[in-house]
């Protein structure tokens, strides 16, 4: 009797743990993490202090046309708009973009140190605004909030709502921002590498064309996960592809070099001093 007691009750101690298991799955995928709980998840994740990296960028006209005049099907480089960074990054203090043309000539200088800001263009044939130059990659993956949250407003992304989302090809991403504005940020749930950026641009006829930014090819480099990729796409259709060409962490920034640069430019330049992260 004792033994047949057993055999019953076995299968129930197995249902049982089966239906607890079941709960626990549903709760979590109607309560994702909190905005706090993120941050520390990011904050634990980030190795690097100081680094620097240097990319090269492609860039494509996405709405070029073929001899019929439709939309080709793939995009058409622009190889004479393609342009190099070296990007220099100390964690919540310093940012220093510069921007290249293939023979080395600087088009554009990126000074961010604290509240100290200067972003100038040097080639008036080559005009970059703030926002096209900036390094999201390492903006988001900071360990300090406020950066983070920098990074997402110079995207549009106000609301630290976080919710999932499921694609349509049933792969499962965490949200940052509301869907229905069309600014919002998807997340790796398991290492919370940024996967995409989304953000709707307003066209003066009322209508709206769909920015995303991809991030692709994740790598690891002293501990910390970075893209090696990063694609943008207007309606879908790639106009800027950025790859990491070289990257190394520093135990010091060159800080003192790279600030008299910027206030050499500053006196010989016409610069933009305004850098709105409310975009």
């Amino acid at each position: 009797m004792k033994r047949i007691n057993l055999v019953l009750i076995r299968p129930s101690i197995f249902f049982l743990v089966l239906i607890f298991f079941n709960l626990i799955t549903t709760a979590s995928a109607f309560y994702p993490i909190t905005w706090d709980d993120l941050m520390f998840q990011m904050e634990k994740r980030m190795s690097w202090r100081r680094a620097i990296m240097e990319t090269v960028v492609q860039v494509f006209d996405p709405f070029a046309k073929n001899v019929d005049g439709e939309l080709s099907n793939q995009p058409v480089e622009l190889p004479a708009r393609g342009f190099k960074q070296i990007i220099h990054w100390k964690d919540g203090e310093v940012l220093v973009v510069e921007t290249l043309d293939e023979k080395g000539q600087l088009l554009h200088f990126y000074y961010e140190y604290n509240n100290d800001l200067l972003s100038i263009s040097l080639n008036e044939n080559r005009i970059f605004e703030t926002e096209d130059i900036l390094p999201r990659q390492l903006r988001f993956r900071s360990r300090y909030e406020e950066e983070r949250s920098k990074a997402l407003q110079e995207v549009g992304i106000v609301s630290k709502n976080i919710a999932y989302h499921i694609r349509d090809d049933n792969h499962v991403f965490l949200r940052i921002g509301e869907l229905d504005s069309g600014n919002f940020a998807l997340l790796n749930p398991k290492t919370y590498d940024l996967f995409s950026l989304h953000r709707r641009l307003w066209q003066e006829d009322g209508g709206w064309l769909d920015l995303q930014i991809i991030f692709k090819n994740y790598k690891t480099y002293r501990w910390q996960t970075y893209p090696e990729v990063i694609e943008y796409y207007l309606d879908k259709r790639l106009f800027k592809r950025v790859t990491v060409s070289k990257i190394r962490t520093l135990s010091r920034l060159p800080a003192k070099t790279l600030k008299e640069r910027a206030l050499n430019l500053r006196r010989t330049q016409i610069a933009t001093l305004k850098n709105d992260y409310a975009l």
